[in-house]
């Protein structure tokens, strides 16, 4: 982990740790929230295991979930591209949203005749966000001239060994401190590695926390299922001057075309373009028609 990445993490953990050692969490998914309509089949409550930091050197989830994906074995004639999704979206790296077009670009430009079938590592990218819709994977397969693409029908878990389960709760309920963290070998929630900021947006935005605040929106998105919510944190982080929440934000509002959206996009993406984020100067000038 970089240095910048550590003095990232250590900035949220001192916010959310303050606030949950020695607690019961109790994380509901979207449809417990009440601006959050959505269709999904969740059902049920599922627990994640809590690391005792008492008895073992507990290790943030997302580092272990990295380690557990490049460690798990290869197939020669399968492409396994491991990202954070939801059924609207996938994120990179640096959690930024990757459109499906700019996936199967760079699918196109790297696939080997030996590859047979390309495997979508994200949660939920094989279930369509609703009735008469397409999934992710169809998306991505149709972009990809019908070439077969397999993906997660619900939550990803993992283990160290490589093996893969999906949930589909409508509650998840983790004990014991945030950020979630795992004993060595412990299975991961892949969405809660990256979505437990979610749960703490409210003291992210009280601390003026951008980087938090635009956590939280990924959070909403991967982890709780909420797509409004989601987009409400990444423009709030935009207005911290956050430039890839910028960048979130007017993706979102792109794809759902609402009245007023396109003012916005161009909005935050000169603001994200000003701060040096090139890809948002890049969607910026595709936008406006200059094609230079």
């Amino acid at each position: 982990m970089s240095n910048h990445a550590s003095a990232i993490s250590e900035q949220i953990s001192r916010v959310s740790v303050r606030l949950s050692v020695g607690i019961l969490l109790l994380i509901l998914a979207c449809n417990a929230v009440a601006d959050c309509a959505i269709s999904l089949p969740l059902q049920g409550a599922v627990s994640i295991k809590a690391c005792d930091s008492r008895k073992t050197a507990c290790v943030p989830a997302s580092e272990a979930l990295h380690k557990y994906f490049s460690d798990a074995p290869d197939s020669p004639d399968v492409l396994t591209i491991a990202l954070q999704g939801s059924p609207w979206r996938l994120y990179d790296g640096e959690l930024r949203i990757i459109g499906v077009d700019e996936l199967a670009s760079m699918i196109g430009n790297s696939r080997s005749k030996a590859i047979k079938r390309v495997e979508l590592l994200a949660s939920w990218s094989a279930v369509a966000p609703e009735p008469g819709q397409k999934s992710l994977v169809q998306k991505l397969s149709r972009r990809l001239d019908g070439f077969p693409v397999q993906g997660v029908d619900g939550f990803l878990w993992m283990d160290k060994k490589g093996g893969r389960r999906t949930t589909r709760q409508a509650v998840t309920i983790a004990t014991g401190a945030v950020p979630y963290t795992v004993a060595p070998g412990d299975e991961v929630m892949a969405s809660f590695a990256v979505g437990w900021p979610a749960t703490l947006e409210k003291e992210f935005l009280n601390d003026r926390n951008a980087e938090g605040v635009f956590r939280a929106g990924v959070g909403w998105d991967v982890f709780s299922l909420c797509p409004e919510r989601s987009l409400s944190a990444f423009e709030a982080a935009a207005k911290l001057s956050h430039p890839i929440a910028a960048y979130n934000a007017a993706i979102i509002r792109l794809e759902r075309g609402a009245k007023g959206d396109l003012e916005a996009v161009k909005v935050l993406l000169l603001q994200a373009a000003n701060a040096g984020d090139k890809k948002s100067a890049d969607r910026l000038r595709k936008i406006n028609g200059d094609v230079r």
